[in-house]
């Protein structure tokens, strides 16, 4: 299986996946016209497209992919989105023409998001949950939840290849090394930050592995996190908390 990524509107990202049947499916969909471009200049057909999260950023495109193949099946955690044909809920598996996911349900960013978790490819779209040394704002669940979502994240295999939504890698590290100020700490993932834009032109798929490694809202008990949290009094959730207010106002 081969994972396209298709850039979308000012930084989102949107995904094809297809291999030599010639057979594609879609994630997150928020302008059709490029991902469509990308599967006739490569012969392919769409069979599905699979929904994170009710935002028009990542649904916007689900129209316009309609109509080119009107028997696209639309996987989405819920009937009030639009053009969904199969609503899913959480640990339910779902069968692509590719691939079968896993659904995770992670409220927090929004009180309807999943993620796709594909354990036998070892890859993991999480949408709006996670990002490269950050995480997804709170627009309608609590704090809580999203530190509970994201402890999700945190237990899957380590080798899991991570597709978020956008690219917010940057912004995420200047953030850490100025409210933290462990620069120092983070120079080895500010080099491989470079090399990544400087070779792909983004900073995503990334590994799960040095998340849990370097992103202090996803795993509070790595050895950095815990020095942050002896210096600053704080348990697990406090810290992601301070984190996550702090951010808001980056």
């Amino acid at each position: 299986m081969k994972i396209k990524i298709i850039n979308q509107l000012k930084d989102n990202y949107s995904f094809v996946l297809y291999n030599r049947t010639l057979k594609s499916c879609v994630i997150d969909p928020a302008e059709s016209t490029p991902i469509l471009n990308f599967v006739f200049e490569n012969n392919l057909s769409i069979k599905d497209i699979f929904i994170t999260h009710h935002h028009k950023d990542h649904t916007s495109g689900v129209k316009g992919i309609l109509s080119a193949f009107p028997e696209v099946n639309v996987h989405s955690p819920s009937a009030q989105i639009e053009n969904t044909r199969f609503v899913l809920h959480d640990q339910d598996e779902v069968s692509s023409c590719l691939n079968t996911f896993k659904i995770i349900k992670t409220p927090g960013h929004t009180l309807d998001h999943i993620i796709y978790y594909d354990e036998s490819n070892e890859v993991l779209f999480c949408g709006d949950t996670l990002f490269r040394l950050g995480c997804g704002r709170v627009f309608e669940g609590t704090l809580y939840e999203m530190y509970n979502s994201l402890k999700k994240i945190n237990e899957l295999n380590k080798k899991t290849i991570i597709y978020c939504g956008h690219e917010y890698t940057l912004n995420n590290l200047n953030f850490i090394e100025k409210v933290l100020k462990k620069k120092e700490a983070y120079l080895t993932v500010r080099k491989k930050i470079d090399h990544d834009f400087k070779n792909k032109g983004k900073t995503v798929p990334f590994l799960l592995e040095d998340e849990q490694r370097y992103n202090l809202f996803l795993n509070q008990n790595s050895k950095l996190a815990t020095l942050i949290k002896k210096e600053l009094g704080l348990t697990d959730f406090e810290l992601f908390a301070y984190l996550r207010k702090t951010k808001d106002s980056f």
